[in-house]
């Protein structure tokens, strides 16, 4: 969706690049693929390291790489069990994004799955707590104001009875901003 999206925009001639940051649990390979050859738009992708969709063969039955395994622009996987370090790996790659030329708008896919109340088993391997979440929103809207890239954020991920919990804070969070503006 968010290629298509993108892509809609180019042709009408209402951008001519965009940054993907993608923050789901699952590795953004969509994106990366479609992208993977095109200076227009930049990819970065904060995701599990292993799992879905990173637990099928690299290859395809004719050799080429299966297109999970394409890489993004900037590819920050984290491992199970590294999540208190989610936050500063983020804010490097953010510094990395920065040294690309800036976009006509930054396209945020604001995973809830990586909450370690999802309820999507293949997302297990990424457990965050709302703080960490909270605080992942945070650098990223800040990244975004600090650069002056127009940004849309896209609810993405999220599983289960509690899926919508990381959303509040972080739309309360920008409210506020807004208002005091």
């Amino acid at each position: 969706d968010t290629a298509l999206a993108i892509r809609k925009l180019q042709h009408e001639h209402r951008i001519g690049t965009a940054w993907v940051i993608d923050v789901d649990a699952h590795k953004g390979d969509g994106t990366a693929s479609i992208f993977s050859d095109d200076a227009s738009t930049t990819t970065l992708s904060v995701h599990m390291a292993h799992g879905w969709p990173l637990d099928r063969p690299e290859r395809m039955p004719d050799g080429s790489t299966h297109p999970s395994f394409i890489s993004s622009d900037i590819d920050v996987p984290i491992d199970s069990g590294d999540e208190s370090a989610y936050v500063s790996a983020l804010e490097a790659s953010l510094d990395k994004l920065a040294t690309y030329p800036q976009p006509d708008i930054a396209v945020v896919l604001l995973g809830a799955d990586p909450y370690e109340h999802d309820a999507l088993p293949s997302t297990a391997p990424l457990q965050l707590s709302l703080e960490q979440l909270s605080a992942r929103d945070a650098l990223i809207y800040d990244f975004l104001e600090t650069t002056g890239v127009p940004q849309a954020y896209l609810m993405a991920g999220g599983y289960g009875e509690r899926a919508w919990e990381p959303y509040p804070p972080f739309l309360e969070s920008v409210i506020l901003r807004r208002l005091s503006t």
